[in-house]
């Protein structure tokens, strides 16, 4: 399997897909979460090993974790999690040249990052596609979904 694992391309590939990925993500909607859950871990046990994230640090330069789940559940609804997981657009004050300055000691949520191995992925497509474009784990983990279901998206 080929791994997209260009920052720049990914960026540009996302814009080119939102609409696709929107449609996808309404596809996804009205499938048996469990079943899905099952090949996103599967996927993720193969692509996650082959991207090595201490040599791309762009999520420390695009998302700034702003608190875990559980704080953030307390004040938001379920489904709104994943939106207001992040700030947007700030850097992490521990990057240093596309590393961790604190690697060994990052928060949870920095070491839990991008979340693949989680369970409920459909309900959860919001905060994936903010990171689609963001993390080359899930832009490789959400395309290969798209050929796993042998999904294709036609233009209407």
């Amino acid at each position: 399997m080929s791994l997209q694992i260009n920052i720049k391309s990914i960026a540009e590939i996302a814009k080119q897909k939102r609409e696709e990925n929107a449609v996808f993500k309404v596809y996804l909607k009205e499938q048996n979460v469990k079943e899905i859950d099952t090949i996103v871990h599967g996927l993720s046990d193969k692509i996650t090993p082959q991207i090595d994230c201490t040599a791309c640090g762009n999520c420390c330069a695009n998302l700034r974790p702003t608190a875990t789940r559980e704080e953030v559940g307390k004040f938001v609804e379920e489904d709104e999690i994943d939106k207001y997981m992040y700030a947007e657009s700030i850097v992490c004050k521990n990057l240093k040249d596309k590393k961790c300055s604190v690697y060994a000691d990052r928060p949870e949520e920095c070491r839990s990052y991008p979340y693949m191995d989680r369970d409920n992925f459909i309900n959860r497509t919001n905060g994936i596609l903010q990171n689609y474009a963001v993390c080359p784990i899930v832009f490789n983990i959400f395309e290969s979904l798209k050929k796993e279901l042998k999904w294709s998206y036609t233009v209407k």
